[in-house]
């Protein structure tokens, strides 16, 4: 029913979210019916343009992962959401092997009822409970399973949590250590050497035409002019540079 939101003075529709609920009962679900149909699962934010490409570089020839045989849940891993500064996947791109789908599929299938009072890190099905929290509770608690960060040799992210111009700019150096960098490796790379030149998952693009011109600027011709727009944006001659050395590294550009 509608509520009356005193910060806006006006009366508006509540909305009702439940992401959590609705992500491990999706989960159970495709356990149940696809399975079999992949090696690995990846939950995707909308708003993140997603390299499906550098997905499969990355499992098979940086890590050669046995998804059947071996568990694996990785991604973007922070450890300021949690209690205790738990480490936890982002959920712009947080994925698993199928045998981490059907064992945490099983452990949702049975957790208890819980509180309706929000995150109380615990694992079980309760409303406004943190979905990337709840999930690396779950997985910790029932599985025994760590979240593995997603980083190159360099020690550069695979998968970012914001607008790569801005990751690009980074300085841990000067910047000093904000939520961004608790926990993470002190030689993890900072500015132009945070993102990995074969990004799995780039994230913070809402808007469809974003993402379309992502896909120009990533996978379109040489020389096109969503390319060459990078370079006029803030940031731009990083930001361009970095496009360009992704484009050589995936095999765009010669």
């Amino acid at each position: 029913p509608p509520t009356y939101n005193k910060r806006t003075g006006r009366t508006e529709q509540k909305v009702c979210r439940h992401i959590w609920e609705k992500m491990w009962r999706s989960w159970v679900y495709v356990d149940e019916h696809h399975k079999n149909d992949a090696e690995w699962f990846c939950k995707i934010d909308y708003d993140t343009f997603f390299f499906p490409d550098n997905f499969k570089y990355y499992v098979r020839d940086v890590k050669d992962w046995d998804p059947v045989g071996e568990h694996h849940y990785f991604g973007h891993v922070i450890q300021h959401r949690s209690r205790k500064d738990a480490p936890m996947v982002v959920g712009a791109s947080a994925c698993w092997s199928r045998k981490t789908l059907g064992g945490i599929a099983q452990v949702y299938r049975e957790m208890p009822k819980g509180s309706k009072k929000g995150e109380r890190g615990k694992c079980e099905d309760r409303a406004h409970a943190t979905e990337e929290v709840t999930t690396s509770t779950c997985l910790r608690e029932h599985l025994k399973i760590e979240p593995e960060a997603a980083r190159d040799d360099q020690m550069r992210e695979y998968i970012t949590i914001d607008r790569y111009p801005l990751v690009l700019t980074w300085n841990r150096t000067e910047q000093g250590e904000w939520w961004f960098w608790k926990g993470k490796p002190k030689d993890a790379g900072q500015m132009e050497n945070t993102i990995a030149r074969r990004p799995i998952g780039i994230h913070k693009y809402k808007k469809p035409e974003e993402i379309l011109t992502l896909w120009e600027e990533f996978y379109g011709p040489s020389g096109n002019e969503a390319l060459e727009k990078v370079g006029k944006q803030r940031h731009g001659e990083v930001a361009k540079r970095f496009v360009e050395e992704v484009r050589k590294e995936m095999g765009i550009d010669p």
